[in-house]
């Protein structure tokens, strides 16, 4: 490469560096200058402020209770759901013991009657 290509190309990767290194200074100097700012504005405390936040807090409280009145019913519904559904497992090990002991009932029945014709 020529030298004026070379020299370029340093002269761009230092201006970049340079404008990086400005911008996160002139950024952090930013927020050094919004943290300091601050404005304050309050209302002495009288009767109807300090009922206000009174009623404010009670409702907040009832809205918690509410909350976890609510969270306690949906948990005791789906246990008492979860326990009264059985699952399909369930089912199909009924379906095959109800089948074998028919099968069962069934062999006793067709040897009593083949054992009847035999004596006859």
């Amino acid at each position: 490469m020529r030298k004026q290509t070379v020299l370029l190309l340093i002269m761009l990767l230092g201006a970049s560096l340079v404008l990086l290194f400005v911008a996160r200074a002139r950024v952090a100097s930013l927020q050094d200058l919004m943290a300091q700012i601050g404005i304050t504005v309050g209302v002495a405390p009288n009767p109807y402020n300090t009922l206000n936040d009174q009623l404010n807090q009670e409702q907040n409280q009832l809205n918690q209770q509410a909350s976890d009145l609510a969270a306690r019913e949906a948990a005791l519904v789906s246990s008492t759901a979860a326990a009264s559904a059985a699952p399909p497992e369930t089912w199909y090990l009924a379906a095959a013991i109800a089948t074998v002991a028919l099968l069962v009932i069934l062999n006793f029945y067709l040897d009593w009657r083949r054992s009847r014709i035999i004596e006859e």
